[in-house]
């Protein structure tokens, strides 16, 4: 699934955007963030990890 396959989402609650997602829970998520940002963390500023962080924890 691709960034274009959401262009016709509209706005709602964050349950009605469960059929999209890849993982089974938030736990599951917050471990392949956890893994990817393992890899990736070097290319972010101190500044931009603290927003991604802050954005996509729970």
């Amino acid at each position: 699934m691709g960034w274009y396959t959401f262009k016709n989402l509209k706005s709602g609650s964050i349950e009605g955007f469960e059929g999209y997602s890849q993982f089974k829970s938030v736990k599951e998520f917050n471990t392949h963030v956890e893994m990817w940002l393992a890899v990736k963390k070097q290319a972010f500023s101190k500044g931009e990890l603290v927003g991604l962080t802050g954005t996509i924890s729970t």
